[in-house]
């Protein structure tokens, strides 16, 4: 298989010679054709739109690296992916997708198989990037191997509920009846706390749901005894609100905002995203102080998964936990289902075990830190 470079700004093609015959592959892909693919993929997501490409790019510096493969079968494969450019080919980063910008993988007509995934995997891996990232959505899950030569693999889970059979079914079968007092305590508390839910993708229901996150971000600092300007800088540099200013302007079909407001002031917020048969849980967040004894949370869910069944929506995707046992028992008391996922890296050098190791460093920082602040 031969060597090839990523796009710069011109497309570029080439030839991968596989056992099967020789296949074309373009960058960045085609927006007509990566349309006409992800309308024919069951697992397609809001996170595979050319759209929201363009977000990452704009709101992150990326590129469009997108990758076109027109397979010996006649089939037509499409990778989204963006390019953080290096001053030299071979310290770019490659990512489908970055951290913070959900999952990404390839889409094919019904879906991929897992000899397609290998062809890629392979032309990958022939690429001079010093990292290719690889993080398929849950749908596309099992056509992945286990693991690949060469392939650095960090295991991941989502929640994921099934909404077959709508509201009905979740009430009368998926819904426990824990869950099942929880969420109709949410609505008795919301109905007499006067809360009022306001839903959209306006940029003011954008500034709203930023106003909670920040508030989020303060009550974080305070519980791990660390400076709030410190935690605050770090949440806006991960999160910057015109990342979400961007989701909302470029997807307003997509990106379905729900704000709880007390008096006036929004005390929970959450932002889905609805594309075909999926919706993802993509963002949460709340003034703890008021809305936990409210339940304005849960009360928020169950509107969002309302919204989708309606939608006609046949999964509510919940989205990564990152280990918080909290956020896993929530998801799970709401009928989540722990779905297994695999991020795929194709590394020069070893980066992840780097960043793993000053991940633990910053942990044992900031673990010093919050004992001298107690």
């Amino acid at each position: 298989m031969s060597h090839h470079q990523a796009p710069d700004l011109e497309p570029r093609e080439w030839d991968l010679h596989t056992g099967g015959g020789v296949i074309r592959a373009v960058s960045p892909a085609p927006r007509e054709t990566w349309a006409q693919v992800l309308a024919s993929d069951p697992g397609a997501m809001a996170f595979h739109l050319p759209q929201w490409l363009d977000c990452i790019c704009s709101v992150r510096g990326w590129q469009d690296a997108s990758r076109l493969y027109r397979t010996a079968e006649g089939r037509e494969l499409v990778l989204p992916m963006v390019r953080r450019p290096g001053w030299l080919r071979a310290v770019s980063l490659q990512s489908s997708f970055p951290p913070g910008w959900g999952t990404g993988g390839i889409l094919a007509s019904g879906g991929v198989r897992p000899h397609e995934v290998d062809l890629v995997l392979a032309d990958l891996a022939s690429d001079r990037a010093l990292r290719t990232s690889v993080r398929p959505a849950f749908t596309a899950a099992p056509a992945w191997p286990a693991g690949a030569p060469g392939v650095v693999t960090v295991p991941r889970t989502v929640h994921v509920l099934d909404l077959d059979g709508g509201m009905d079914a979740l009430w009368s079968q998926r819904w426990s009846g824990k869950a099942r007092r929880g969420l109709r305590s949410s609505e008795r508390k919301a109905e007499q706390a006067g809360l009022v839910i306001e839903r959209g993708h306006s940029p003011e229901l954008v500034s709203a749901f930023y106003d909670v996150y920040l508030r989020w971000l303060d009550r974080r600092a305070r519980e791990r005894h660390l400076p709030p300007a410190v935690v605050r800088s770090r949440g806006k540099r991960a999160e910057p609100l015109a990342k979400f200013q961007a989701v909302a302007a470029s997807l307003p079909g997509t990106c379905r905002i729900l704000v709880a407001r007390l008096d006036g002031e929004p005390v929970a917020s959450t932002i889905s995203l609805m594309h075909g048969s999926i919706c993802v849980y993509w963002r949460g967040s709340s003034d703890k102080r008021t809305a936990a004894p409210l339940r304005a949370n849960q009360f928020l869910l169950l509107r969002a998964i309302e919204e989708a069944c309606d939608a006609g929506c046949r999964y509510f995707e919940m989205g990564e936990s990152g280990g918080v046992a909290s956020l896993e028992q929530f998801k799970a008391g709401l009928g989540g289902r722990v779905t297994p996922l695999t991020e795929y890296r194709l590394e020069r050098l070893p980066l992840t075990l780097l960043q793993d190791q000053l991940g633990r460093i910053r942990r044992a920082a900031e673990a010093r830190l919050g004992n001298q602040q107690s």
